[in-house]
């Protein structure tokens, strides 16, 4: 979803499209507010805005013979952002609560038909008015992404840029939560490296300790098996080198220990 704000009458999700819709447009904004509805169990007024008008946008579906889904479609041309935006200054005097008709077009207002020539005004004029909007913190936010893209799209000097940022942050809880979670994100994936680092660096040493282990127990048993034949190479000489052909009590023993271990 692009944005989706919190009315007195429940939801409304604002879908753009720069250019009018095609049928498979349609379906996806609808797969939106379905699968939200069967997730969370709650209604959305869904409302699109169209950028280009140089054509029909597609805005009915048949989803069965007796049902079917009819988009709410606004083309930008069209939105008198001038009337509305002298609306929302009025309410802004007096500190009454926008309409959620006014606080999406708000969102949008540099695309709409406004009347400035000087649009990066515009954007500098709304970023200076959001902080004192009467609307809800969680609506704030939305129209605080919202300019964030405006101010990028329309802003051109970099301080400017920054000062702006901060201005539409000052009252908004959107900045602090993203860094909060970039933080998070940064210290999981650190603390995922170092623990895969440590990880790696252990089994190394631990497999080099246990092949360590093993090529000694190997030489050992190489060397054992050395001396069990040395000695029955000796034992046997002795045994055919002996004239008498007498193998004493002695000899027979040494041979059978030697050979019992082969």
């Amino acid at each position: 979803m692009d944005i989706l704000l919190r009315g007195k009458n429940g939801l409304i999700n604002i879908e753009f499209h720069k250019r009018p819709l095609l049928k498979s447009n349609l379906i996806r904004d609808l797969e939106y507010v379905i699968q939200y509805y069967l997730f969370y169990r709650e209604v959305i007024d869904q409302r699109i805005i169209v950028v280009d008008d140089d054509k029909k946008s597609v805005n009915r579906l048949q989803i069965m013979p007796d049902f079917e889904y009819r988009g709410k479609i606004y083309y930008i041309p069209e939105i008198n952002g001038r009337l509305i935006l002298n609306n929302i200054k009025d309410k802004l005097k007096k500190n009454e609560e926008l309409s959620e008709y006014e606080q999406y077009v708000f969102s949008i207002l540099p695309l709409t038909n406004h009347g400035y020539n000087d649009e990066e005004k515009l954007v500098e004029e709304l970023c200076n008015m959001t902080p004192k909007l009467n609307i809800s913190e969680e609506n704030r936010d939305a129209i605080t992404l919202c300019q964030m893209i405006l101010i990028d799209l329309y802003i051109n000097d970099d301080s400017k840029k920054k000062e702006l940022m901060e201005v539409i942050t000052m009252t908004t809880s959107y900045i602090e939560k993203f860094e909060r979670e970039r933080m998070e994100q940064i210290t999981q994936q650190v603390t995922q490296q170092v623990t895969e680092q440590v990880t790696q660096e252990i089994t190394q040493q631990v497999t080099q300790e246990i092949t360590e282990k093993e090529r000694k127990k190997a030489e050992q048993m190489i060397n054992n098996e050395r001396k069990r034949a040395d000695n029955a190479e000796r034992l046997l000489k002795e045994v055919v080198e002996n004239k008498n052909n007498k193998i004493d009590k002695k000899t027979l023993k040494q041979i059978l220990l030697v050979t019992a271990n082969m």
